[in-house]
């Protein structure tokens, strides 16, 4: 996965562009209640929030698939996560 941390906007390894992150909220992963493997709930929006950093860009390519609108937590210091500009 690549990020453009200036524009939040991510893509796969290959260049395929994948999504614009935003969120309003800003809610601490850590303030979250666990919902599952590798998601989190957010109490404000009442979304599910998906942990990316074990994702293959396959896997995320599925979950953007399925669910446009899918919210992601995104570190830019992920092993999966290639810094871009």
């Amino acid at each position: 996965m690549k990020i453009n941390p200036s524009n939040k906007e991510i893509y796969t390894d290959s260049g395929t562009f994948l999504k614009r992150l935003h969120c309003p909220i800003g809610v601490m992963w850590n303030d979250m209640k666990e919902n599952g493997s590798n998601t989190r709930m957010c109490s404000n929006c009442e979304k599910t929030i998906h942990d990316t950093e074990r994702l293959s860009d396959a896997e995320l390519e599925h979950l953007l698939a399925n669910d446009p609108q899918a919210c992601l937590k995104v570190n830019l210091n992920q092993n999966n996560v290639k810094i871009i500009h």
